[in-house]
């Protein structure tokens, strides 16, 4: 039928019509490729070109209706922005998704984004899926980070639930310090329970930061009728390890809990992707909540809810209020469609051997220090012993290292502050340096930080 209509288009215009067939052949070569997407909705297995990306967003957008160049537009929210240079940066979906009482309700004025929302939903699933985590069956992007998305999907499994959080008002929580997912529980009026963390030996890595499944019983057994949910941790920065998802999944079955898990960055990890689905099989997971920017290598601000139960993700796509941006979704296709599933998969595999490279080089650098690597089973980073260092030394190593560029690499001085440790300073008395090796990360960035951390070192042991 294509055929018949681009000869038809082009057949008085003095193109011969054999010509006209074999350059149908190459255009529909580009066009193919959009259909496909668009019929099967699937992540592709090798990643599109940015002209092909650009066609296809294009074609999205004219489906706005901001793009009707004979509509009448007089409502507060008409697509309307001061320069051209706003259209430039949102990708032109100035309307946003979503309706005031559902994140993913069609929006009469942009069923362009609309669809575009609903197609990046479908792809990341079938990516997540891909990767090993089978049992999901549903994805939800949302435009906030991960804090907030782990209250989003709390508030969502409150509703799906009928459980009212003045009723039972507190959240078990796993220790991790970081003040976001606190901050994004409160956030709804739910009130957190953290339950510590210990050092040493655990359920399956030599040694490191784990939360004891009898410190989760014992909190719990404090106020059984007041705890509405659990919220357990996937992947923090070492020394801290999983959370033993298996055992937590089982003991929100048996006591009815919610239970969320913090993946902010665990998707990049095969062994995490494995934690998680053998979580899903063997308990009750409500919900699994994964960073863009740190698992798909887009700007900061947005995340993917995932759930076991599409019903639910329903229920947190009812709970979000009002409209939302576009922006992180469209971050979200545009970098996925690059990839591709092979893509994709090619970074996982080049950020697994840049983690046993950074493990190696780091400890070669411990050993000229007599400091030493702690042997946790923490897939994306290394944290080296700062043993030998004066209290003020540990202070001032961030900031060399910062004049020598290297951003990203963490700190944590027990002696002036243990927030960081993920436990206290009696069960981890020893200062340490964390470093990274997370999805996107080269070999050669591994080895020129090491350098510099030596350059560091130098400097601070003269």
């Amino acid at each position: 039928m294509w055929d018949k209509k681009f000869l038809q288009l082009f057949s008085h215009l003095g193109v011969p019509d054999h010509m006209l067939k074999r350059s149908f052949t190459g255009f529909s070569a580009h066009w193919n490729k959009i259909k496909e997407l668009l019929n099967h909705r699937v992540l592709p297995e090798n990643g599109w070109d940015d002209e092909l990306i650009r066609h296809l967003l294009l074609l999205l957008n004219y489906l706005d209706s901001d793009k009707d160049p004979f509509a009448i537009r007089i409502g507060e929210r008409e697509g309307r922005v001061s320069t051209p240079l706003l259209r430039e940066l949102s990708g032109d979906f100035c309307h946003g998704v979503g309706r005031s009482g559902n994140l993913t309700a069609a929006q009469p004025k942009a069923a362009g984004a609309s669809l575009m929302q609903n197609l990046t939903n479908k792809l990341v699933l079938s990516l997540i899926q891909d990767v090993g985590m089978s049992n999901a069956k549903s994805a939800l992007t949302v435009p906030m980070g991960t804090g907030m998305s782990i209250g989003l999907a709390l508030k969502g499994c409150l509703d799906y639930y009928n459980i009212s959080i003045h009723q039972k008002p507190f959240v078990l929580m796993t220790q991790i310090d970081h003040k976001s997912p606190k901050k994004g529980i409160e956030f709804i009026g739910a009130k957190v329970l953290t339950i510590s963390g210990k050092f040493g030996k655990n359920h399956w890595a030599h040694e490191g930061v784990y939360v004891g499944q009898d410190d989760i019983e014992r909190l719990f057994s404090s106020q059984p009728d007041k705890i509405a949910a659990i919220v357990s941790n996937c992947a923090f920065f070492a020394p801290r390890v999983p959370d033993n998802l298996k055992s937590i999944a089982k003991f929100a079955q048996k006591h009815n809990l919610i239970h969320i898990i913090n993946d902010a960055y665990g998707i990049q990890s095969p062994r995490l992707v494995s934690l998680i689905r053998s979580a899903i099989d063997a308990g009750k997971v409500d919900a699994v909540i994964q960073s863009t920017d740190k698992c798909f290598l887009t700007p900061v601000g947005g995340a993917v809810i995932i759930s076991p139960n599409a019903s639910i993700i329903q229920s947190i796509s009812n709970s979000y209020a009002g409209r939302a941006s576009a922006a992180p979704i469209l971050h979200l296709l545009v970098s996925l469609l690059s990839m591709g599933k092979n893509g994709y998969k090619k970074r996982i595999a080049s950020r697994q051997k840049a983690r046993e490279l950074l493990e190696s080089q780091m400890q070669e650098l411990a050993g000229k220090y007599n400091e030493r690597i702690f042997q946790c089973s923490n897939p994306v980073s290394c944290a080296m012993t700062l043993e030998n260092l004066s209290i003020e030394k540990i202070s001032q190593l961030g900031g060399y290292l910062y004049n020598l560029r290297v951003t990203g690499p963490r700190v944590i001085n027990v002696h002036k502050n243990e927030f960081g440790s993920c436990t206290t300073k009696d069960q981890l008395p020893i200062s340490y340096l964390v470093m990274n090796a997370a999805i996107g990360v080269e070999e050669i960035h591994i080895k020129e930080a090491i350098n510099r951390l030596q350059k560091a070192f130098h400097q601070l042991c003269k």
